[in-house]
C-alpha cells in the first residue's frame, strides 16, 4: 500500500514538471528582454577600422636657360629641397623625364645626363620616363609615394546591435588606436597593398654556417677559434 502511494506522488510531481512547463512557454515574454539577434555581446561586437594606402606622385621641374644645357647650383638646391619636403630616402627611384635627343646640338641628352648623375650622386636610383608632353626647356622629376592614412572619427567601423551590454565587449576605441599605430608606424604603406615577394634563399648556405659554429670552426671575420676546453 505504501509503495502505490509512493508511485502516484511520483506521477503527480511529473505531472506538475510538464504543466508548469507548458504554461511557461504559454506565457507572455517579458516587454524588455530584447531578442537574441538584437542582444550585444562579443560575437556581434565588432570593430573594422579602415587603413586606406593612396599613391602620390609629386612633380619637380628643372628648368633651363633657352638652348642652354647646365645644370645651375640653384635648381639643384631648388630640387634638393623638394626631395627632403618629400622625405626621400637613400636608395628611392626617381622617375627623370625622357626628352626627344633628336635635336642637332644634343642639349637633351645633356640635360638629362646631368640631372640623372646629380640624382644619383645623391644616392637615388634613376629611371627615365617617357611622357607625351614635354615642356619647353625644362624636365620634370617624379617622386611615387604611398601614404597610410585612418578616417580619425573612431565611430566609423564600430558594430554594435542596439541592445543590453551586460557582458565584456571589446572597445571601440581599441580598434582605432590599432589602425592609426600600424599606419603610422609601417615603414612603407605600399607593403599593405602591394608587398614584395620573397626572394631566392640559399638553404645550405645557411646550414653550412651552423655545422661550422656547432664543429667549433673559426668565423669568417677573423675570431678565436671556438669549442669546449677540458679542465
Amino acid at each position: 500500500m505504501k509503495d502505490i502511494k509512493i508511485m502516484t506522488l511520483k506521477k503527480a510531481g511529473l505531472i506538475g514538471v510538464f504543466l508548469s512547463w507548458g504554461l511557461t512557454g504559454c506565457a507572455a515574454l517579458d516587454p524588455d528582454a530584447p531578442e537574441i539577434a538584437l542582444t550585444a555581446n562579443p560575437q556581434n561586437t565588432f570593430m573594422t577600422k579602415q587603413i586606406n594606402v593612396q599613391k602620390l606622385t609629386p612633380t619637380f621641374v628643372v628648368k633651363f636657360d633657352q638652348h642652354e644645357d647646365d645644370f645651375t647650383d640653384m635648381e639643384k638646391g631648388r630640387l634638393i629641397g623638394f626631395m627632403q619636403a618629400q622625405k626621400a630616402e637613400f636608395g628611392d627611384v626617381l622617375g627623370v623625364e625622357l626628352p626627344s635627343f633628336s635635336d642637332l646640338d644634343g642639349v637633351n641628352e645633356t640635360r638629362y645626363g646631368a640631372i640623372g648623375s646629380f640624382l644619383e650622386d645623391q644616392g637615388f636610383q634613376v629611371k627615365p620616363k617617357i611622357t607625351r608632353d614635354g615642356l619647353q626647356n625644362s624636365l620634370r622629376i617624379y617622386f611615387t609615394k604611398y601614404v597610410a592614412t585612418v578616417d580619425p572619427e573612431c565611430a566609423k567601423g564600430w558594430h554594435r546591435p542596439e541592445g543590453l551590454d551586460d557582458e565584456n565587449l571589446p572597445l571601440p576605441h581599441m580598434g582605432c588606436s590599432t589602425a592609426s599605430a600600424l599606419a603610422q608606424m609601417i615603414a612603407d604603406p605600399k607593403d599593405l597593398i602591394a608587398p614584395n615577394s620573397i626572394g631566392g634563399y640559399d638553404g645550405e648556405r645557411a646550414a653550412l654556417s651552423i655545422v661550422k659554429y656547432r664543429a667549433g670552426a673559426t668565423s669568417s671575420s677573423g675570431g678565436e677559434e671556438g669549442g669546449s676546453s677540458e679542465d
